[in-house]
């Protein structure tokens, strides 16, 4: 049997399996929901809370139809996933170089270490009031902000990730000719990366959660956070119920979509990191 048969063989056995996987990791992801729904249909039954609160399923459908017809939807999920582009590749490029610098140079650490960890301690949303007070009710206000959260939370993953390499990778990339700028990208960098796509995730993640949050404080007119925050001015509870969940989604599906592919084709392709089922 040749090599190219045998190939061909493992691929067309992997496929049945790995969607196998994927259909129960989906229908183990479902039951949760499914469970909500039922209680959430039961409670709107019994009317136990007022509509108002606690709209119907069905009206909480229908808010995210016509939201979807109108366009609302699409505008505002274009203007909070532009504002979140922005600020984590501009925070995650300055946080990846300043977390190497880090790690690599003993002077750039000692400089920087003790101011790293005081920022760390103050949350990003307690600068809103400046950033506020410097820039207006604008976007840049929140763009200041976030880019501040991805800088600090990619930098201190990639500075551990450097302060984990042995020596002797470093000392292996010298003896092949690496040095300077070379050393850095060619081996610095791809021996920390579990650690930098661990601190990539965790940015996106808190960026996430402040960029809703700052939506919500700086009326933008567009945006997820800035539909929750006029849904709640108007009190249309059903759409505000609908908004939260695309916000759910739309984080679900940029995780799944985005995050994951890249973790697969970096640092699983590469053998650092078991591939998770």
């Amino acid at each position: 049997m040749t090599i190219s048969t045998m190939e061909d063989m493992r691929r067309a056995t992997a496929l049945p399996g790995s969607g196998l996987r994927f259909a129960k990791s989906a229908a183990y992801g479902l039951l949760p929901v499914i469970g909500i729904l039922i209680f959430w249909e039961i409670t709107t039954r019994l009317e136990i809370f007022p509509p108002i609160i606690f709209p119907p399923i069905s009206a909480v459908a229908s808010s995210l139809y016509d939201m979807t017809v109108t366009g609302t939807l699409l505008v505002d999920v274009a203007g909070t996933f532009r504002r979140l582009t922005i600020s984590v590749v501009f925070g995650s490029v300055i946080g990846v170089a300043l977390g190497a610098a880090m790690g690599y140079f003993g002077v750039v650490e000692k400089i920087v270490a003790p101011s790293l960890s005081f920022l760390l301690s103050i949350p990003g949303t307690a600068f809103f009031p400046l950033t506020m007070m410097w820039f207006g009710l604008n976007e840049t206000a929140i763009l200041v902000i976030l880019v501040y959260e991805v800088v600090l939370t990619t930098a201190l993953s990639t500075w551990s990730g450097v302060k984990m390499i042995e020596p002797t990778i470093l000392n292996a990339g010298r003896s092949l000719g690496a040095s300077g700028f070379s050393l850095f990208y060619r081996v610095l960098v791809p021996a920390a990366l579990p650690s930098i796509i661990t601190g990539f995730r965790l940015a996106f993640a808190r960026a996430w959660r402040i960029l809703i949050v700052a939506e919500m404080l700086v009326s933008l007119g567009n945006g997820l956070g800035y539909r929750l925050y006029w849904a709640r001015e108007m009190f249309l509870s059903s759409q505000l119920y609908a908004g939260l969940f695309v916000v759910g989604l739309v984080g679900l599906l940029i995780e799944r979509a985005f995050l994951r592919p890249l973790e697969v084709m970096t640092v699983q392709r590469w053998g650092t990191l078991r591939e998770l089922d």
